[in-house]
């Protein structure tokens, strides 16, 4: 069964990474449209943030993610290894509380499928904000 858990949390962080490589360049595009962004100023400003941010996020969401896929990929490889281990490291390195330390794998993977889903409304929202930008430019 665990090996089920783990294989989905090594998928969804799969995803979760394509999905901020979409982010990221849907900034760059929303860079691109903003430079060549005649007309309005504000439009032209307001594509720049959104890119900015955006691509910010992707960057932490696609580092978050890169962490958590090697992790897994180690608690897949290390059948000795357990959940004990991994949280007794994490609070050794400063990524996590005690408060956090005994939760089941199930919850783990929730929480990795929240990354997937963060990051995929991320790429959403860009491409969405470039979409707009380009019919307000062009019309």
């Amino acid at each position: 069964m665990k090996a089920y858990f783990i294989a989905a949390a090594r998928g969804a962080l799969d995803a979760g990474c394509c999905a901020c490589a979409v982010a990221l360049a849907a900034a760059g595009v929303g860079w691109g449209v903003a430079i060549h962004c005649e007309h309005l100023h504000y439009v032209r400003t307001l594509i720049a943030l959104i890119s900015t941010c955006s691509g910010i996020g992707a960057s932490w969401l696609m580092v978050r993610i890169l962490i958590d896929r090697q992790l897994f990929a180690t608690l897949a490889a290390m059948e000795s290894s357990t959940l004990d281990d991994l949280d007794r490291v994490l609070i050794e390195l400063g990524w996590t509380g005690a408060s956090r330390a005994g939760r089941p794998l199930d919850a783990r993977v929730r929480g990795v499928t929240r990354l997937l889903r963060a990051s995929v409304m991320l790429a959403v929202v860009q491409w969405v904000c470039v979409g707009v930008a380009v019919m307000v430019e062009g019309g």
